[in-house]
């Protein structure tokens, strides 16, 4: 079955660690023929509807739209009749209003990501995050009251100055918000991103770092969340049903400005300015060899705790994993553990993936 995402590229601030497609826009003319654009693109893959089964629409900032483009996108899609298992959306917490939550209910929506990212003031601001705390609070019981319960929490930790204090605060307001899901991620300094100009990588500190991702994923463990990737915790029954879809190289449509799509042994790749995507230009497609496949399957497959089960490696493969990929020193440094069934990261390698990632590349 495939993935639907729908990237809604629009937003009311830039946040400087973020390097996904966005811009501020210029006019409401501008959004309005942008999702007029994302609909006839849609529209193109309407032999693929039959076989979708989640649908995500991610940003940039989706609930920046106004109710009038929010409910005609959603009104849209409900027309496809998709089938779908999951359908969910990112949410900015200070944007979020009884109205869009209403909206999202009539149309079926059942999990939401809310990017909170921390509850620390001054790491708020260092992110350019605009929200308060009392609107994670508000946003989380207004969904409840309205049927949607499966809430996703981002949060960020390893940001330049931020303290082992911190992270156990903002583990303790987690707790008492009583939801499903948490995607926490070690902060990555991104090209093209405010941070990435404004400070250096030397100024993190790997150990303190090292510490937080211990803490995080003991007290989440406590709490009942079971870690199945890197960066996902998700209590029993609520992974997310979309997101494995990309760990497990299974594949997806990807609409919008800069989205991705994985069909067929093709990524095709929209243009991520504004411009060239409403006029259809500077579309990427990558034809991927069957090295590429089995590489990115590993890579993939690998940030999931349980890891890459052999049998269906071969299926897809025709061939045994470690015939084709050298990996014993990573085994011999306990990096990766490997039984008759399963390639894994040890608890060791969780901690060090990119190391682990490096080898492969």
């Amino acid at each position: 079955m495939l993935g639907l995402y729908i990237h809604i590229p629009f937003c009311a601030h830039i946040c400087s660690y973020c390097d996904f497609p966005k811009r501020i826009p210029f006019s409401q003319e501008e959004v309005n023929k942008y999702i007029a654009t994302l609909i006839e693109e849609i529209k193109n893959y309407k032999a693929y509807f039959v076989n979708i089964d989640t649908i995500y629409i991610g940003g940039g900032t989706p609930n920046y739209l106004d109710l009038d483009n929010l409910e005609k996108l959603l009104s849209f899609i409900s027309s496809l009749k998709i089938n779908f298992k999951e359908f969910s959306i990112e949410l900015n917490p200070e944007l979020i209003t009884l109205e869009q939550v209403r909206l999202f209910a009539k149309y079926k929506i059942n999990r939401v990501s809310l990017g909170m990212q921390t509850t620390d003031k001054k790491g708020l601001e260092l992110l350019n995050r605009h929200h308060k705390l009392e609107d994670v609070l508000n946003a989380v019981k207004m969904l409840k009251d309205n049927g949607i319960t499966n809430i996703n929490i981002d949060l960020i930790y390893g940001y330049f100055n931020q303290t082992l204090n911190a992270v156990k605060k903002d583990i303790a307001f987690i707790k008492e918000l009583d939801i499903k899901h948490i995607s926490a991620y070690s902060l990555i300094l991104e090209n093209e991103t405010l941070l990435n100009r404004t400070h250096n990588i030397s100024e993190l500190n790997e150990d303190l770092i090292a510490d937080m991702n211990i803490y995080i994923s003991n007290e989440l463990a406590k709490l009942g969340f079971i870690q199945y990737e890197i960066s996902n915790y998700a209590k029993p029954g609520f992974k997310s049903i979309h997101n494995l879809k990309y760990w497990s190289k299974e594949e997806y449509i990807g609409v919008g400005m800069g989205a991705c799509s994985y069909l067929g042994h093709k990524r095709i790749t929209n243009a991520k300015f504004l411009y060239k995507y409403l006029n259809n230009l500077d579309k990427e497609i990558e034809y991927l060899s069957i090295e590429d496949e089995k590489k990115e399957y590993l890579i993939l497959g690998l940030r999931k705790v349980d890891g890459i089960i052999k049998k269906d490696y071969f299926k897809r493969f025709n061939s045994y994993v470690n015939n084709d990929f050298n990996y014993q020193k990573l085994v011999d440094y306990k990096l990766l553990y490997e039984d008759e069934l399963t390639l894994r990261l040890t608890n060791k390698g969780l901690m060090l993936a990119n190391v682990v990632f490096e080898e492969f590349i």
